[in-house]
């Protein structure tokens, strides 16, 4: 029997589960929004206009959409602090998941390693947020040098022991003397308030033709235009900035960097299936994951740069 999206998506919905029960505590019961002291108001991460329409609100946070460049951001968003303290005493449910589910994100791995070596040499490479490591274990086999950043402590113990060279630190405090020739983030940039800091610090980070490779949710995605705030994308608190593929294109202008290959994977046409049969879209039924009848099929809507997530390679403007 073919398997269900809900199949696929149960042992997600773990993760989802332990990170709207960490929302609670900040929550004011009184509005279901995030209570003030915790956050704070911004402009446009990408254009820095403060021209911006509410689109929903999601556990707890509000979602808004700049109508200038058309970035979809979070606002109000937490205080650096604020963050900091919420992801050092975070769940480890997301290392537990990928440890467990290694086809899976292996072959999302190899796709961005494929990616980065068609442009970059092998050498040094840095994984920024690198949980418990499995990323870093593929990078490894491929005969990478590897090197991390996670602040998680558990996830940091975890790829430490791994015998991965890993700091438990935010990388703007850190005094690396290593250049490398990647610096990736695998579902980390859309965590980042100030993209344009980080992107601007970590191409300082490179050796000459490094690279920087994100993998970062698209708010171009077919999924998330369609099921919106059911869209598991938007989790109010985490997600503080959804690039799609104008908006990370800009930024990356204004930080010197120059796209070099942008593609789409994950195409969550099994959801939206479900979505549109009237079922839960993670926990529905159907078995379709390949097409959305008479409409669009998996390599026409990649093609077309509508999957859930955009991995992305930029590299510094000669």
């Amino acid at each position: 029997m073919e398997q269900t999206v809900k199949a696929l998506h149960e042992q997600r919905s773990k993760l989802w589960d332990a990170s709207i029960a960490n929302h609670a505590k900040y929550i004011d019961p009184k509005t279901g929004l995030f209570e003030t002291k915790w956050t704070q108001n911004r402009p446009c991460p990408v254009c820095k206009e403060d021209n911006c329409i509410a689109i929903f609100e999601k556990e707890g946070g509000v979602y808004v959409k700049c109508l200038g460049c058309e970035m979809v951001y979070i606002n109000p968003v937490f205080t650096d602090s604020a963050l900091t303290h919420y992801y050092q005493s975070n769940h480890s449910v997301q290392s537990e998941i990928v440890e467990n589910s290694d086809e899976f994100y292996v072959n999302l791995y190899n796709q961005g390693l494929d990616s980065i070596e068609r442009i970059s040499s092998k050498g040094t490479i840095l994984d920024i947020g690198c949980s418990s490591g499995v990323f870093l274990d593929v990078a490894q086999k491929r005969s990478w040098q590897t090197h991390g950043v996670e602040l998680n402590e558990k996830e940091f113990e975890f790829a430490q022991k791994k015998g991965h060279h890993v700091h438990n630190a935010l990388l703007e405090t850190l005094d690396l003397k290593t250049k490398f020739d990647a610096i990736t983030l695998w579902d980390v940039f859309e965590h980042i308030k100030d993209g344009e800091f980080y992107l601007k610090m970590m191409s300082k980070l490179l050796q000459k033709n490094g690279v920087i490779f994100l993998q970062i949710p698209s708010s171009d995605s077919l999924a998330a235009k369609i099921l919106q705030e059911k869209c598991n994308m938007f989790d109010g608190l985490e997600h503080v900035n959804i690039y799609g593929v104008k908006t990370i294109t800009k930024l990356a202008e204004k930080c010197g960097l120059a796209v070099l290959d942008i593609r789409t994977v994950i195409s969550e046409i099994g959801v939206i299936n479900n979505y549109l049969s009237y079922e839960n879209p993670y926990l529905g039924n159907t078995t379709n994951k390949t097409t959305i009848p008479n409409l669009i099929d998996e390599k026409t809507l990649h093609e077309k740069l509508l999957g859930y997530k955009l991995q992305v390679v930029l590299g510094v403007k000669a």
